[in-house]
């Protein structure tokens, strides 16, 4: 299945940023593998919040569209979104979990977590687009990487110290090995497998 494809039939606008090429070429080989992936923002649809989707969704979008392209994409895996906003709650669709939770606090994910009884082989975090949000939701979730997973941060706009200022992701990453794609709105993208370089430039 096309991933560009299935994120535009359910109106996400991860293929519009250009993420998909991405994702394409890191999970492709992957597609048929029994994986968990966990999904940081859901997409709320309520005006005027942060990361509301309601300006940036393709036409027949409703909370949850890359979850279910991700559910498509992979036809073995666990799909679980996680969201602070109550309208992207849903129980009703095979293989996807959502939870209502705030990635940067670390107790709630620890309750989180106990509950679901599971660890990732992909993270993905389109949460907040904030760089302490998203330092802060690294440091609580990379734990619960499978090791030989990705964890990938979405959204790194311009001036973002994550990009000005990588080497702040060392600390939270145990030096895993992580690379930047995209030019305006970045991604980085961790891969939990040690690597023993002395890289010093980005």
């Amino acid at each position: 299945m096309d991933l560009a494809e299935l994120m535009n039939r359910y109106g996400s606008d991860k293929d519009r940023h250009g993420y998909t090429h991405v994702y394409h070429t890191l999970f492709y080989p992957l597609q048929l593998q029994f994986l968990n992936i966990l999904e940081i923002g859901i997409g709320t649809m309520i005006p005027g919040v942060n990361s509301s989707m309601r300006n940036y969704s393709l036409a027949g979008y409703r909370p949850g569209g890359s979850l279910r392209a991700w559910r498509d994409y992979f036809p073995q895996g666990q799909i679980v979104g996680m969201d602070v906003q109550t309208d992207t709650q849903f129980e009703d669709e095979k293989r996807i979990t959502t939870v209502l939770c705030d990635s940067t606090d670390k107790e709630a994910v620890s309750r989180v977590m106990d509950r679901l009884k599971m660890r990732f082989d992909i993270i993905i975090d389109d949460g907040s687009h904030f760089e302490q949000d998203q330092l802060r939701t690294l440091e609580n979730l990379y734990p619960y990487l499978n090791k030989g997973g990705y964890y990938i941060i979405e959204d790194i706009v311009e001036h973002n110290r994550i990009s000005r200022e990588p080497h702040l992701l060392e600390a939270y990453c145990n030096r895993d090995p992580y690379f930047f794609a995209g030019v305006r709105n970045s991604m980085c993208v961790i891969y939990k497998n040690p690597l023993h370089s002395n890289r010093i430039e980005y």
